[in-house]
Order: structure tokens, then C-alpha cells, then sequence
């Protein structure tokens, strides 16, 4: 029995299925409601696992206990039934052998049949298998593991300040409304009259979608007192106009205003998009070859 710890989650009590001397790692499964032997678990470096008995036991049970009390109690409870039935020989075998036991049962019936309603870590075995698969594909381990990139929280809190800009102050209404009533050019509005534009995407700058939603309840509200003569012109395509001009203007307003830019150098930071780190593309990558590992070959037999 060790401790294993994932990403945010704290610590967490978890039963070594297997030992690989050679490669000092140690396959795992985390304590929970639907333990079973049928389960993987995960290959994990044994420096990454601390013993469940060693010092710092009781400073991990207390973090465990902040977020998740009642299950890391529940899950110790558990611990200490088979280690009694060991102590006093009515019950010989591994962990997860007894877990499976009838003798295991008064214990998790609490759980199980919902009498004792705990949450436990949502921990993705999918996710886990990361590490473990990269390093199998070359046979060898990683010099070094892809750190967390944390550019895109920084990029959140960034965009939220553009959000709270074009809705809560209001900063780009007056630009946006010059432009609806023919009182300022637009490159981005000549661009959506030329007829037969190509268009592929939307250049958004959000990546997130909420923030996104509420600019666009915000610019929808604006859209409304467009001039007529415009609305002739536009025919009347809100949507399209919304995403394709008044969007691109708000989200340049914005910028030019929070970063202190003209607005040309605003616009070409716009375009540019979010400054997107190389540890993401990383990241990415190693996602999309992951699943593309995953998805079942075809073959297509010649005419």
C-alpha cells in the first residue's frame, strides 16, 4: 500500500499491483469505490510512490481530508479490516484479493449500495497512461517529463480583462456603433460586403467558450441599433455579421485600449491570435498521436 500523487489531486492511498525491479517502476491503482483487479492502473517511477506507513503519513492524511474527508476515511477504514483479518489469520491474500472478498463487503456496502455518499478524485486512467506510453514507444525512458504549460491560464485571465472591456465597461460600444451608422470605415465590414468571400474560420482571439458566449449576447445586444441602410446592405445576416465584423472590431478596440496600442498595432496582435507556448504544441501533438494510436486500422480492399 503507497501514496500516489496526480496532478492536482493530493496524495492519494493506492495498492502496487506489480514491481519492475528493472525499470524501478511499479504499477498502481488508486483507492476507490470500483476497485478491481481487471483495472490496469498505471507505470509509475517508484520515487514517485511514498510508503503508506512512512513520517509524513499524518500530514498527508490531513491534505487528503481537506478536499475529500469522508472518502479518504472511508478508504482507510478499508485499509485497517484487511489488515486486521491478517493480523488475526482469518483472512490470507493480497489487498485486492480481499476487496473482491466477501469479507470486504460490510465495509463497502456503505458506498456502494449509497448509504454513504463520498466523492473520490476523478482521475482519468486514460490520462495516466501518458507517461507510460511515451516511454514504450522508444523502449527507452524520458530524459525529461512535458511540464504543465500554464501560458493558457495566464491567457484566461488576460481575455478576461478584453471580456470585462467590450461588456461590463462598455469600452468598444461607441467604436462598434460608428461603424453600424456608417460614421467610420471598417476593413473587417468591406471585407464581409465583397461579394463571394471565402471564408474558412473565425478568428475568435477567446479560446474560451463562456467568455466567448457573452461577448457575442453583448455584441447581438449592439447589432440592434445598426443603421438601415446598413441592414439593407448586410441583408439582414446577423450572425455572419456579428462574428465576422463587430467581434474582430470589439476585440481590437480592446486591446488597443488595455495594452495601450494604436490600433493598427492592435489589430495585427489580434491576427497574430493567442500567443500559443511550445510546451503546449507539445502537449498537443502528444494528444493527437495518442489517439490516432488508439483508433482501429481499416483496410480497403482493391477494386
Amino acid at each position: 500500500m503507497v501514496w500516489f500523487k496526480f496532478q492536482d489531486h493530493p496524495f492519494w492511498p493506492a495498492v502496487v499491483k506489480s514491481v519492475s525491479n528493472t525499470d524501478k517502476t511499479a504499477r498502481v491503482l488508486l483507492l476507490e469505490a470500483n476497485l478491481h483487479r481487471g483495472k490496469r492502473g498505471i507505470q509509475v517511477p517508484l520515487r514517485k510512490l511514498k510508503h503508506l506507513d512512512c513520517k509524513e503519513k499524518e500530514k498527508l492524511l490531513k491534505r487528503a481530508q481537506k478536499a475529500y474527508k469522508q472518502s479518504v476515511n472511508w478508504c482507510f477504514s478499508l485499509i485497517s479490516h484487511y489488515r486486521e483479518g491478517l493480523v488475526r489469520g482469518s483472512f490470507r491474500g493480497s489487498f485486492l484479493d480481499y476487496y473482491a472478498a466477501d469479507v470486504s463487503y460490510p465495509i463497502r456496502r456503505a458506498i456502494q449500495e449509497g448509504d454513504l455518499q463520498v466523492d473520490f478524485p476523478k482521475v482519468n486512467y486514460g490520462d495516466l497512461e501518458d507517461w507510460e506510453e511515451e516511454t514504450s514507444l522508444g523502449g527507452k525512458r524520458p530524459c525529461k517529463k512535458i511540464l504543465p504549460d500554464r501560458m493558457r491560464a495566464a491567457r484566461d485571465r488576460d481575455n478576461r480583462k478584453l471580456v470585462d472591456f467590450i461588456v461590463t465597461r462598455k469600452g468598444a460600444d461607441s467604436h462598434l456603433l460608428d461603424i453600424l451608422q456608417g460614421r467610420k470605415q471598417s476593413r473587417w465590414l468591406t471585407a464581409f460586403l465583397t461579394p463571394h468571400r471565402d471564408l474558412l474560420c473565425v478568428e475568435t482571439y477567446l479560446e474560451d467558450d463562456d467568455q466567448l458566449e457573452v461577448v457575442a449576447k453583448h455584441l447581438q445586444e449592439i447589432y440592434k441599433q445598426i443603421d438601415k441602410t446598413m441592414l439593407t446592405l448586410i441583408r439582414d445576416d446577423k450572425v455572419s455579421f456579428v462574428l465576422e465584423v463587430l467581434l474582430p472590431e470589439a476585440m481590437i478596440c480592446a486591446i488597443a485600449a488595455l495594452d495601450g496600442l494604436d490600433y493598427k498595432a492592435a489589430e495585427e496582435k489580434y491576427l497574430r491570435g493567442p500567443p500559443v507556448h511550445y510546451r503546449e504544441k507539445e502537449l498537443f501533438d502528444r494528444n493527437i498521436l495518442k489517439k490516432a494510436r488508439r483508433e482501429p486500422v481499416t483496410t480497403r480492399k482493391a477494386n
